[in-house]
């Protein structure tokens, strides 16, 4: 059998082992980085345009149908010459044919504006991944510690380890830092004589 001083040994060489550890929750990255913050928007931009497209080709297609239901009506009518129904018919093919195409091109539009985003998801992704990585290793080792992990996997963590704020605080400095430096606006001078009134509104289209 050990002895008390052997197994008090033992323990406090497995405590002395243990690493100290950080814990950070990525989700708190995405939330207050202003980085991340600002490419979700531009995502959001992208997403809105694509599906301002979308709408306007559904409206497009949705226009050929209701032209498609109106020429086969049309080729219901009893009155109907044989000529007629012939020129009729002809119609609704080609109609029809462009029906076809633009569906299709609409359900590729699609497909590749949902692709287009979330290849621009996944980018973000990794450069708010590749960033946080670089600032959490400037905080451990500003902070003394050998490991940070996430917290989504995590059971149970005491606050004391948790370490986001530290990161983000880094991130968003780095970022400021990094961010082009607006140009300075001019001091405006006393005119010397009156200014001219401004023209009508007539005059000269606005600028857009």
């Amino acid at each position: 059998m050990k002895s008390f001083f052997s197994l008090l040994l033992a323990s406090a060489s497995v405590f002395a082992a243990t690493p100290n550890v950080g814990i950070i929750d990525d989700q708190e990255i995405f939330k207050k980085y202003a980085k991340a913050i600002d490419l979700q928007a531009e995502i959001r931009k992208s997403e809105e345009s694509a599906q301002s497209s979308v709408n306007d080709r559904i409206k497009a297609v949705e226009q050929l149908q209701t032209d498609l239901q109106g020429i086969q009506k049309r080729g219901q009518d009893p009155m109907l010459s044989e000529n007629g129904k012939k020129a009729v018919e002809a119609e609704f093919q080609q109609k029809n044919a462009t029906f076809q195409q633009r569906r299709g091109e609409l359900q590729n539009f699609v497909n590749e504006a949902r692709n287009a985003i979330q290849q621009r998801v996944g980018e973000m992704n990794k450069q708010i991944v590749a960033d946080a990585r670089v600032q959490a290793e400037k905080v451990a080792k500003a902070k003394g510690l050998n490991l940070i992990i996430g917290k989504a996997p995590v059971l149970f963590s005491d606050a004391s380890l948790d370490v986001t704020e530290d990161v983000i605080k880094e991130l968003n400095a780095a970022y400021k830092a990094s961010a082009p430096v607006a140009a300075p606006a001019a001091s405006v001078a006393a005119p010397a004589a009156p200014v001219a009134p401004a023209p009508a509104a007539g005059d000269k289209p606005a600028a857009k």
